[in-house]
């Protein structure tokens, strides 16, 4: 019995460590600057933040998704540092609903629709539209360029005939990426900076016609900000030599302005 009753205490100890530990851990992981960032620039994202953290000497917990789930996410937590959505709609959201400061909102890079397909192979729209063909797509709500390439193609009258091609709509760009990198579709229809993510896996063909607004990446600082000072440091060093060569020498997105 004694020896029940100590085998009891001394569980009890380990618990009440553990619960104590894992305490401090969440504490400490809440008290980090979070930012909340576009999945569209995941692969450029990651090393920023790496070189930003080794800079500045600052730990930071970033949030990868698609831009309408990030923003949902900020508005339930009402926290978070940084917003950095993929194209224009989701700032303008975010905005209106006062969840970024609008005084801080600064164009990142831009970003061109296409075709994405296996390297070796080649499809054009009329293929999509034509052929027997298993194509992904984001969600055309919460995913940015889900939700671009649908208005894209309503505007050409071609949405009600692609969609039924369409097998599967993934959470994000990152996730759309990762299905046509592992050949579980013949094609997708997303950002053309996917071919450079996996340039001997990914090609791409860029999407002609009418967009319904430019489609460039944002950032700001958000208005549950608890590291006001860090989340400005930040924004000033997408401008430094480093931010700049990963994202438009190395994976190749778009200048503000180059699309006209």
């Amino acid at each position: 019995m004694m020896r029940q009753q100590r085998t009891l205490i001394i569980l009890t100890g380990v618990t009440v460590v553990l619960v104590l530990a894992l305490g401090a851990l969440s504490l400490s992981s809440s008290d980090e600057p979070t930012f909340y960032l576009g999945a569209a620039m995941k692969k450029a994202w990651q090393p920023i933040v790496q070189q930003f953290e080794k800079e500045y000497h600052v730990k930071v917990r970033a949030i990868y998704g698609s831009s309408g789930g990030l923003l949902s996410q900020m508005v339930m937590a009402k926290r978070g540092d940084i917003y950095s959505p993929a194209t224009p709609p989701y700032m303008e959201k975010a905005i209106k609903e006062g969840v970024v400061d609008p005084s801080t909102v600064r164009v990142v890079a831009c970003l061109a629709p296409a075709i994405l397909y296996p390297k070796g192979k080649h499809y054009t729209l009329q293929d999509l539209l034509t052929k027997n063909v298993k194509i992904a797509m984001c969600n055309t709500e919460n995913c940015a360029v889900g939700k671009f390439i649908k208005q894209m193609l309503e505007k050409e009258g071609l949405w009600d005939k692609i969609k039924k091609k369409v097998v599967v709509y993934t959470e994000n760009f990152a996730k759309l990426v990762s299905l046509l990198y592992m050949g579980e579709v013949d094609a997708a229809l997303g950002w053309n900076i996917a071919k450079y993510w996996y340039p001997n896996k990914i090609d791409a063909t860029i999407l002609k016609g009418p967009m319904p607004y430019k489609p460039c990446m944002t950032i700001a600082i958000s208005k549950f900000s608890k590291h006001r000072d860090i989340a400005q440091k930040f924004i000033e060093f997408l401008n430094s030599t480093y931010a700049k060569y990963i994202i438009f020498q190395k994976y190749h997105y778009l200048r503000p302005g180059a699309l006209g």
